[in-house]
């Protein structure tokens, strides 16, 4: 299949496709992150999330990709390289003094983001917030084939993809995200 053919189909979320992206990559994406202190849950997040930014980088940023798994491999490295990055903790004795202002702009922004979320979460089908719910709680796939009885764990991780996808599109429709890039 060429590339730009390929591109196209994952971009429409073709269930072979996307098959075809977990068979070929997400063993190596395991290993990587299996060998740098982490497990199968978070290699499966960072999966995940890379799919999500390669979809959203494709279809909004219209980036031109040479080789598909290379770059979700990279993505998904970053994305691991960050969130180890998150776990570790550095003490440097000096404490930086934030402005109270600034501290308060700050929280009501992020008060304003996570309202935006919360509204838009809710507008996705019982089924995706359950869904979704239950990644965020670190459920494991194999609990979600189960509870919905889909045919397999590729089954499940295609309808997160959907899930994050709607929900990510509805926040982005929403005139009050561009407020908040700027």
């Amino acid at each position: 299949m060429k590339n730009d053919d390929f591109i196209r189909q994952f971009l429409e979320g073709n269930p072979k496709v996307l098959d075809r992206i977990y068979t070929q990559n997400f063993k190596y994406v395991l290993h990587y992150i299996t060998s740098r202190d982490g497990n199968r849950s978070d290699a499966e997040d960072v999966f995940h999330n890379a799919l999500i930014i390669l979809y959203v980088k494709i279809k909004n940023d219209k980036i031109q990709v040479q080789s598909f798994d290379n770059y979700l491999f990279t993505v998904c490295k970053n994305l691991w390289k960050r969130e180890n990055s998150k776990k570790k903790v550095t003490n440097t004795g000096v404490l930086p003094l934030v402005s109270e202002e600034i501290d308060l702009a700050s929280f009501y922004l992020e008060h304003q983001q996570w309202e935006l979320y919360k509204e838009k979460f809710e507008l996705l089908s019982k089924q995706c917030r359950d869904i979704l719910n239950m990644i965020f709680q670190k459920k494991t796939y194999e609990s979600i084939v189960k509870k919905y009885s889909y045919s397999s764990q590729t089954v499940a991780r295609q309808r997160v993809f959907k899930c994050k996808k709607k929900l990510t599109q509805l926040i982005k429709e929403d005139p009050r995200y561009s407020n908040f890039k700027s």
